[in-house]
């Protein structure tokens, strides 16, 4: 019988968030003796970097929200799933690396209860594994639509049933709620070694999944607003993120193997692959975003008009509203359109932001770039944040769920005050953004009132290398700003990743069903709440 040897690898503050498993010497039923608080810990760590990493074998979303552009190999941000197995990464990344690990992790801890612990502090510590549990089911409902959850994650079964999607979104946030109503926040939960997140701060546990829960109570608002609205009253009630000291964030580390994905990817890699897209670079530009500093760097030389001898000539700019210009004295001016550059300027080094086409193969030295802060390799990894729950607060009460005596605008106010923050721009910016007449929520978008368009626009803007969470507001609230690729229309932006293509060979019959049942295994299928 084949045997597995699990080897723990404990690096710095993860203790032992991040031990690669190499399989040698064990019954693969029985897998060596590994405590479940580390069993949890990698699980948990595995379900971090599937949401923030951006190889593109395994997460596509800053793609898909457009907030970045490819350079050679473009397929992805032309949404071809199939070629590189995107589909098949993503669930294996969820069952397997991420929801295995915990599941087992938290079995362990329930049949083997710590009797140097409180009762109170054992009961946490479950509550704490099954909200992550949640979130990774949430993740995967809200990518495919019907999954496998009753029948998940059983060796023995090889043609587990798929449930249908809204009636698993249902059984998450009964485990969430069920969670919350275990946890006693005067005790602690995961030992602060094994819990990269809050070092075992259950009070901060439960504002994660308080926030959880309104994200998914606004994800099934258009299904059911009735239980949307009880959803946000109760997650209002019992506590949510609304610090950055509390944002659900991982501490990754300096140096290897302990670092953001992103780092991995964008620096060790040695790669050019990706660079801040035109959607993103666009819309930072014609709303004077001064984020864009944070976002971006790496601005082009001013694009002057040249006569037949290539001598530069008086340029005027006419297309969107405005553009950053920087000179190369290091001094900075907004120049909203039509504007001329004059052809003696050149001497002073005009330059601008511009980002690679979506969609098509960029050249890396025509487009400005990834900003400086993605190649830190501490960044830390963030599943929700205090801004984020800002603007869903601000969609709650456009929506006619007003909490805490404040109103849309209010919280859509914070959200952008906070967003600013969170990238190291002065607060002086944000209240000068929001004296424009294209931000301040009552006059945006022409002074349209269209919520979704308002609050969406800004939300994608603040939820910047969150791509999973730009990508499902822009599915969510359907707000417009985003391209379609060359000989494509924004029909066909995909609205949630095909089934594995391994699923279909394995558990076919159960997964055509799934298939039939959603309205065919197609990119575009809208899931079932998304229902406009």
């Amino acid at each position: 019988m084949k045997k597995i040897l699990i080897t723990l690898l404990v690096i710095g503050a993860f203790t032992a968030c991040d031990q690669r498993y190499e399989e040698l010497n064990t019954e693969k039923k029985n897998p060596a003796d590994v405590p479940g608080e580390t069993l949890f810990s990698y699980g948990m760590k595995e379900m971090f970097d599937m949401m923030v990493n951006t190889n593109v074998n395994e997460n596509v979303f800053r793609l898909y929200a457009q907030y970045w552009s490819q350079t050679t190999y473009p397929d992805e941000s032309a949404y071809n799933q199939v070629t590189r197995q995107i589909p098949d990464n993503v669930w294996q990344n969820g069952y397997r690396n991420a929801l295995k690990n915990m599941v087992d992790g938290r079995q362990k801890l329930a049949d083997n209860p710590d009797p140097l612990l409180s009762d109170a502090q054992n009961a946490n510590k479950l509550a704490v594994i099954d909200i992550n549990i949640a979130y990774t089911y949430a993740i995967l409902d809200e990518v495919f639509g019907d999954i496998v959850f009753d029948e998940a994650l059983d060796p023995d079964n090889l043609t587990p049933k798929y449930d249908d999607g809204k009636t698993t979104y249902d059984n998450v946030i009964t485990m969430i709620d069920d969670a919350l109503s275990r946890m006693d926040p005067s005790e602690p939960s995961i030992s602060s070694g094994q819990d990269a997140v809050y070092r075992g701060n259950t009070a901060q546990w439960m504002m994660f999944a308080n926030s959880l829960k309104l994200r998914m109570a606004l994800m099934y608002f258009d299904d059911n607003p009735t239980k949307a609205t009880t959803m946000i009253n109760e997650a209002y009630a019992d506590g949510l993120i609304m610090d950055p000291a509390d944002n659900a964030s991982i501490e990754y580390q300096d140096g290897a193997p302990g670092t953001n994905p992103l780092y991995e990817d964008l620096v060790l890699s040695g790669r050019k692959d990706f660079v801040v897209s035109n959607t993103l670079v666009d819309k930072l530009n014609d709303l004077g975003d001064t984020r864009i500093f944070a976002y971006a760097t790496d601005p082009i030389s001013f694009p002057y008009h040249v006569d037949a001898n290539n001598t530069k000539k008086d340029s005027t700019v006419t297309d969107g509203k405005g553009r950053f210009i920087i000179w190369k004295n290091g001094t900075v001016e907004y120049m909203a359109t039509p504007f001329t550059i004059l052809a003696a300027d050149s001497l002073n080094g005009p330059s601008l932001f511009e980002g690679g086409v979506y969609g098509t193969a960029n050249g890396y030295a025509g487009v400005s770039h990834i900003g400086d802060r993605m190649f830190e390799p501490n960044l830390k990894g963030t599943l929700i944040s205090s801004t984020e729950v800002m603007f869903l607060l601000s969609e709650a009460a456009a929506r006619g769920v007003a909490m805490g005596g404040m109103t849309a605008e209010d919280y859509y106010n914070a959200g952008i005050i906070s967003s600013f923050a969170d990238w190291g721009r002065p607060a002086s910016e944000a209240t000068a953004y929001l004296a424009n007449t294209d931000v301040a929520y009552t006059t945006a978008d022409g002074g349209s009132g269209n919520w979704k368009q308002i609050i969406g626009t800004q939300a994608w803007l603040a939820l910047y290398n969150r791509g999973y969470a730009g990508w499902t507001t822009w599915r969510r609230l359907d707000f417009a700003g985003f391209n379609p690729p060359p000989d494509m229309t924004l029909a066909d932006i995909p609205t949630r990743l095909l089934y594995p293509v391994r699923e279909a060979t394995l558990n076919g019959a159960n997964m055509a069903a799934a298939a039939a049942k959603i309205g065919g295994d197609s990119k575009t299928t809208k899931l079932w709440w998304d229902k406009n």
